[in-house]
């Protein structure tokens, strides 16, 4: 499958997709069941993969959209108490320690309970002085 995402040319992947009916036809049906229920579970991975990728993509663009109206760094010293760099290396998912920063699910939801409390705060604020 890397071959297929390599592939430059309608050509190759034509070629690559004769290989790999070349070697399917080849295996025992036991064995085509085993390379079947293993790309399947090779997929899977690949598309849990990009569904955190998505995610992380998700959050950087809304928090994009409120950051010049909230201070990130309040959000990570209250309502974590990390630093501010802390909180855009998982928003933004930089490299830390050779390792993308990433949010836990834990931390997705601390933010986002964090986020609905400001709102409210904003939201009352905003009553007592209509």
């Amino acid at each position: 499958m890397q071959q297929m995402h390599n592939a430059a040319t309608e050509e190759e992947k034509e070629q690559i997709i004769k290989e790999i009916d070349a070697r399917f036809s080849g295996l025992s049906d036991l064995e085509k069941i085993q390379t079947q229920k293993d790309f399947l579970e090779s997929l899977d991975e690949k598309l849990k993969e990009a569904d955190e990728l998505i995610k992380k993509v998700d959050i950087a663009i809304e928090i994009s959209r409120i950051s010049k109206y909230v201070s990130l760094s309040k959000i990570a010293s209250d309502y974590f108490g990390k630093s501010k760099e802390w909180l855009y290396q998982r928003i933004k998912g930089y490299s830390v320690n050779g390792k993308q920063a990433t949010f836990t699910e834990d931390e997705r939801k601390r933010l986002s309970s964090a986020l609905e409390d400001i709102s409210r705060k904003i939201h009352e604020t905003s009553l007592k002085i209509a």
